[in-house]
């Protein structure tokens, strides 16, 4: 069994305090093979927000630090968490080019200029319709960015609307089906990848990201391609409720998940 953890994230990121060294004897202390640094790279967030635009010479190169300095006892990759919006496809073309980056992750935290986290979202718009326009907005911008590795804790989207809507956390899957078939499709197609982020749980959430019913769905239209991240901010989160998310995986079939090194997929067993 391969243990790895491909979405974490450190003081890097506007939303974590936590030391990459922290981060790295975690994962040593857990005997985990590699682990990958995944920051937030955000740029336009909703309102204003400036707490996600990475420095990203500042961020490889503490990275290759850290590397070095762990190499005898841990694989560590580099890795980005891209937040995506329609109008940053050159805003990212430093990313992409970037031979020291091993994985990316296409992530969706705003949608039209919205802050999916925020009041104004789900304030104007009722539930299905907020989830309509997330799954929408998610369809037509994954085919401008053609080489991101996977795209992030797909249908994340329930964590939000609390105060809105009291069953904010159910999404209605009947209704947004064919969407979501759509948003597979392409992904295949386009030799994207999903993740299984398992930080729904530490939400309150029943489930995963994405649920279960959409881990299935996306077997069954072909999709093979998935790594597995806890989205960890701090390092007692790392491979948090990983043990669920790996039997979940092969009850519903899958034999291997994967890793990425310099952007290439490798696969590995469960």
């Amino acid at each position: 069994m391969y243990k790895a953890d491909s979405h974490v994230h450190s003081n890097f990121s506007g939303d974590s305090v936590e030391r990459l060294e922290n981060i790295a004897e975690r994962a040593i202390e857990l005997g985990m093979d590699e682990i990958t640094i995944t920051d937030h790279l955000d740029l336009d967030y909703a309102d204003g927000i400036k707490i996600f635009e990475l420095d990203v010479p500042k961020y490889i190169e503490t990275l290759k630090k850290l590397k070095e300095t762990y190499r005898d006892r841990i694989k560590i990759k580099i890795g980005v968490e891209l937040g995506l919006q329609p109008q940053l496809v050159r805003k990212y073309d430093g990313i992409f080019n970037c031979e020291d980056i091993d994985f990316i992750i296409g992530s969706f935290h705003c949608i039209k200029g919205m802050n999916v986290a925020g009041r104004k979202f789900f304030e104007k718009y009722s539930k299905d319709e907020a989830h309509r326009m997330y799954f929408e907005e998610i369809l037509e911008t994954i085919k401008l960015f053609p080489r991101i590795n996977v795209c992030g804790h797909l249908d994340f989207i329930n964590r939000y609307g609390k105060a809105f809507h009291n069953d904010y956390r159910e999404i209605n899957f009947e209704l947004h089906k064919e969407i979501i078939d759509q948003i597979f499709i392409k992904l295949i197609k386009k030799n994207i990848g999903i993740e299984l982020n398992t930080s729904g749980l530490r939400y309150g959430l029943k489930d995963f990201h994405p649920c279960r019913r959409n881990l299935e769905r996306y077997k069954e239209l072909g999709g093979k391609i998935i790594t597995m991240g806890s989205d960890a901010h701090k390092a007692s989160d790392i491979m948090k409720d990983f043990d669920k998310a790996r039997e979940e995986l092969k009850e519903i079939g899958f034999e291997k998940f994967c890793t990425f090194e310099k952007r290439k997929v490798e696969y590995r067993d469960l």
